[in-house]
């Protein structure tokens, strides 16, 4: 009983966590699409900077929470790692976009 109650407890931890990386990548890939369609056009470019760096602040938190259940062990060690990886990328190839 009490395991059963455990898993289902881990279970919803892992799809909040997952929705929560989802957001941020909602507001990094529109800012890359921007960058990469429309990027000579100073409007375009400066809205992507603004789009662009609430999800890199958004994805630093998220990143913070996937250490933290990874730590607390809430959270599978390939899961966490591999969301990680995508915030991180997606941050990386922004910088590079507006650089």
């Amino acid at each position: 009983m009490l395991n059963q109650a455990h898993d289902e407890q881990r279970q919803e931890q892992t799809k909040e966590s997952v929705v929560s990386s989802i957001r941020s990548l909602l507001l990094i890939v529109p800012a890359l699409l921007l960058l990469r369609f429309l990027g000579e056009h100073a409007w375009a470019y400066w809205s992507a900077a603004a789009i662009g760096g609430l999800g890199a602040v958004l994805a630093a938190f998220d990143i913070v929470n996937q250490v933290r259940l990874l730590l607390l062990r809430r959270r599978g060690v390939t899961a966490s790692v591999w969301v990680v990886l995508v915030l991180i990328a997606g941050i990386f190839a922004l910088g590079v976009r507006l650089i």
